[in-house]
């Protein structure tokens, strides 16, 4: 038998020991959870149908001659702040500027014909939609231990009526199935359609004022369920961002503060409606663009608005102030998300990427919208802020829309887990130490569509459409593209350059053109 002082000391230094050995496996825990909250967030915002000229940055001395040609006279100081502590690109496309290709193209990292989304948007009866199989940006994300979110406008899943006839998802086309939420788009259910993204905030609808939301979290949607729909009445950009000021705010533990963060918003604006001033905030209009004339606000040297009433489908005289309005509109409550984020302190270690689908023509060559290869649709804007590894500076890399995901997940450590479906190149390394050799700098850049296929290079933009009609613009001496050039006017090596270009590209991307060997006259295929 024990003394009762001996009882204590040797309980005393089981005590102890055992102590140690949970600070010891504490400490082997540490590292792995210190290089998984090292690893940057990610905050990824992606208006639609914002155009690259619509940046007030490019009207401010040191940024007026990088477009070669005049910008938007907008208000956007958040974005302009953004883009001076950035690399702003100033030759990024959207490949196929058009909604849902575009998008999907960016989370996959695979061109139209091989990810499901082929040349149109992904309306009701249509075949289109990004496949679920494959693994996607943020499918990768979620499994490298990201906590991710995604706020906004998806529009790359395939449309199919779904739907009771008021909007909540029922999973069949019998009854009360057999509606579709919205002709244009569709809510994504909880599954591979959500490609990783666990807290979920979805708006459909082209309203900016009447959206219609489902969300993985009751609260945010009037305790509904997801897949029931609710409409919340309010201006969907600004809804949008307080979800995002909380989600960064963590105070109900929307996230474990412990893992890096990944958060995806996608507002509809400045897309369509912009038809009157119940498409924007009255207050934007009214201070900022009311008392401009149209000449200033559309004052790009291309416009032909009349050709544009007659040929589109709406008065860009009309809907200018309004779009603009919207821009303004995205751009204030960006600077509330990005304040949040520096009051978080995690700025620093943060990627903020600022870009969009597409561009809009808005009465440029007398055409409005988008899908066409002029500058205006084709050009996006597109800045990465990264405190902790990237300095300031502007950037003229060909960056595809493909080449998103892979140079993400490259700048973020996770080179090693791009998936080998990813058909665009990473440009991490380029990006991060500003340095690029000829070999591994693009020397132009696709534009694919239906009906039309083109290239794009530092200096020409080349284009083909389905009848054997030819584009020819030298964007150096004619920025604003407004005169179309015969092949003889140009250097016959530059021409051939532009000829086997797209003859590439469009074997790269899997085309169908490369398939039947269409205008092989104007287009140089490779073997």
């Amino acid at each position: 038998m024990i003394n009762r002082r001996t009882f204590l000391r040797q309980a005393a230094a089981i005590a102890a020991a055992v102590a140690l050995e949970k600070q010891l496996a504490a400490a082997k825990q540490v590292p792995a959870q210190g290089a998984q909250a090292s690893r940057p967030n990610l905050l990824f915002i992606m208006p639609d149908e914002f155009r690259i000229q619509a940046l007030g940055i490019w009207n401010q001395p040191g940024y007026r001659n990088l477009l070669h040609t005049v910008s938007d006279p907008v208000h956007t100081p958040e974005l302009n702040r953004l883009a001076r502590e950035s690399i702003l690109f100033t030759q990024t496309t959207s490949t196929s500027p058009i909604c849902s290709p575009s998008r999907a193209m960016m989370m996959s990292g695979m061109y139209p014909s091989r990810n499901g989304v082929m040349g149109t948007n992904c309306a009701a009866g249509r075949p289109e939609g990004m496949h679920d199989s494959i693994t996607c940006f943020t499918d990768v994300l979620s499994d490298a231990g990201y906590e991710t979110a995604y706020v906004g406008k998806t529009h790359w899943e395939r449309n199919q009526p779904l739907f009771d006839a008021q909007g909540n998802y029922v999973g069949t086309e019998n009854p009360a199935g057999g509606h579709y939420a919205n002709q244009f788009d569709t809510y994504i259910p909880p599954g591979r359609g959500r490609h990783g993204n666990k807290y979920w905030f979805q708006t459909i609808k082209d309203r900016h004022f009447d959206p219609w939301t489902y969300a993985s979290v009751p609260a945010l949607v009037g305790g509904k369920k997801d897949g029931q729909v609710y409409r919340p009445k309010g201006f969907t950009p600004k809804l949008e961002a307080d979800i995002l000021v909380d989600y960064l705010r963590n105070k109900n533990r929307q996230r474990d503060p412990g893992k890096p963060f990944s958060m995806i918003w996608a507002p509809n604006p400045p897309h369509p409606p912009y038809n009157s001033l119940k498409d924007c905030q009255e207050s934007v209009y009214r201070e900022y663009y009311a008392d401009v004339p149209i000449s200033k606000l559309l004052n790009r040297p291309n416009v032909e608005i009349a050709k544009a009433v007659s040929d589109g489908y709406f008065d860009p005289q009309k809907c200018g102030p309004v779009y603009f309005s919207l821009v303004t509109s995205i751009d204030q409550q960006v600077g509330r998300v990005l304040g949040a984020l520096d009051e978080s302190g995690e700025a620093e270690n943060t990627i903020v990427v600022f870009t969009s689908d597409h561009g809009e023509m808005m009465g440029s060559h007398g055409l409005t919208g988008k899908s066409v290869i002029y500058d205006e649709a084709f050009l996006i804007p597109f800045m990465i802020r990264y405190p902790k590894r990237l300095k300031p500076r502007a950037e003229s890399l060909l960056l595809g829309r493909v080449d998103v995901m892979p140079t993400l997940l490259g700048m973020m450590g996770l080179k090693d887990q791009i998936p080998a479906t990813a058909q665009g190149v990473d440009y991490s390394k380029e990006i991060l130490t500003g340095e690029s050799s000829e070999s591994s700098k693009p020397r132009s850049a696709p534009f694919l569509m239906s009906t039309s296929k083109g290239v794009r290079t530092d200096r020409y933009t080349y284009q083909v459409d389905s009848k054997g009609m030819t584009l020819l613009f030298d964007n150096a001496a004619d920025p604003c593209q407004m005169k179309n050039l015969g092949h003889q006017s140009i250097d016959p090596a530059d021409f051939s350059f532009l000829q086997k270009e797209l003859g590439r590209w469009l074997k790269v991307a899997g085309d169908p053109w490369y398939e039947t060997r269409m205008h092989k006259e104007w287009i140089a295929y490779p073997a």
